[in-house]
């Protein structure tokens, strides 16, 4: 039995406790004050590290009013919202309070990282809902296979897969096939590899071949069979960025948070103390009446990676992650917990735990994506085999 529900959590009880004698807590109104947008987003945040130099045990709480913001920002920083160098004391904080993440949404351009930040401590973000305007993944019914390609009939609606191309990199470019539902499609377990493209060449009106990149290959699918396409946007801010990309630091909460069309995000560094608490990845709304195959190109929430120093303190709980274009939720070298998540679809793992060996996973309910705790971060074989539900 499939089975979800959100927990409230203490920490949000704590924001107006004051710890230390004479500290406050002091709320900040950014759209009276400053404005929701890019520009008055990063005058909030100057305004409170200067504070923190005064008064570092301070909590201050940037309250963001329920509507729809679209933040553009064309300047130097690699992250639409930079926090870099936010270090209050410790008993400070700065939270970021939106009205729930259905009500106060955040619309990022894709030029860049959403969030950003180099040596970060003791930030919370809550009640928000973060997206940008255009799809990101696309998909279609097949018309014919033959070696070496597939010819797709996109779907009406939907971006051509040269909208989705991500010219700077040759990697994350996948085919898979999906059940021909228009409300819910969900991924085919059975002879369902992973099926690596190159490109995409027009044919005619809403149907393009797509080359294959073992050119012998001929993929298992049927004519009028629905076949999810992405193309991972990647690293670079030169196409897209992160949702979020953090080196360096501690404490750092994502509380009842909502990501769509862009939902990988990653913590470096040796960043310790990363919390998940009731958030969710997940796929936006229909297209004509076509539910998306997947939520985005990529994965979701990424504490660490494999190379990087080790991380503790880690907490994903009561999360919802739907159809990630990638693995659901990945711990590199670190330890913590991954439990009390329904995770469904994810195009590669429900839950990777690489060279984590001392993170606990428990309670989770993982459908149709498989669990891997393995030293090594890659594929096994049988990639595409799932375990039961547990």
């Amino acid at each position: 039995m499939q089975r979800y529900c959100f927990i409230a959590t203490a920490t949000l009880l704590m924001w107006g406790t004051v710890t230390v004698a004479g500290a406050e807590t002091l709320n900040w109104n950014v759209r009276s004050k400053f404005g929701i947008s890019s520009q008055g987003i990063r005058q909030a945040i100057d305004e409170a590290k200067a504070h923190f130099g005064n008064a570092p045990n301070d909590v201050i709480v940037l309250e963001l009013d329920e509507g729809t913001f679209y933040l553009e920002d064309q300047g130097d920083s690699k992250g639409t919202i930079d926090l870099s160098q936010i270090k209050p004391g410790p008993n400070g904080r700065l939270i970021f309070r939106g009205k729930g993440m259905d009500k106060t949404i955040l619309v990022f351009s894709d030029n860049k990282h959403a969030l950003y930040g180099r040596d970060v401590y003791r930030v919370t973000m809550t009640g928000l809902h973060m997206t940008r305007k255009d799809y990101t993944v696309s998909q279609g019914l097949v018309v014919e296979t033959a070696p070496g390609k597939v010819v797709l009939e996109i779907q009406e609606g939907f971006p051509t897969p040269a909208m989705i191309f991500n010219p700077r990199s040759d990697q994350g470019r996948f085919l898979r096939r999906y059940t021909n539902s228009k409300t819910d499609p969900h991924l085919v377990q059975e002879d369902n590899d992973q099926i690596p493209w190159t490109r995409a060449v027009h044919l005619e009106g809403r149907r393009w071949e797509i080359e294959l990149k073992r050119k012998s290959q001929v993929a298992n699918y049927a004519k009028d069979a629905l076949i999810g396409i992405k193309s991972k946007h990647g690293g670079t801010t030169e196409f897209g960025g992160q949702a979020y990309w953090f080196m360096g630091g501690s404490d750092f909460s994502f509380e009842s948070v909502k990501w769509t069309q862009k939902t990988r995000g990653v913590f470096r560094g040796g960043f310790q103390e990363v919390k998940f608490l009731n958030c969710v990845t997940d796929r936006p709304p229909p297209i004509n009446g076509q539910m998306p195959c997947l939520a985005a190109p990529g994965g979701g929430p990424q504490i660490g990676q494999p190379d990087d120093l080790p991380t503790s303190g880690n907490v994903v709980k009561n999360c919802r992650f739907i159809a990630s274009g990638d693995d659901a939720v990945a711990f590199f070298n670190a330890s913590g917990i991954i439990s009390d998540c329904y995770i469904r679809d994810a195009f590669c793992r429900g839950i990777l735990a690489a060279n984590s060996p001392n993170a606990e996973l428990s309670n989770n309910t993982v459908i149709r994506c498989p669990i891997q705790q393995t030293e090594d971060y890659r594929l096994p074989e049988n990639q595409n085999r799932s375990p039961k539900n547990r």
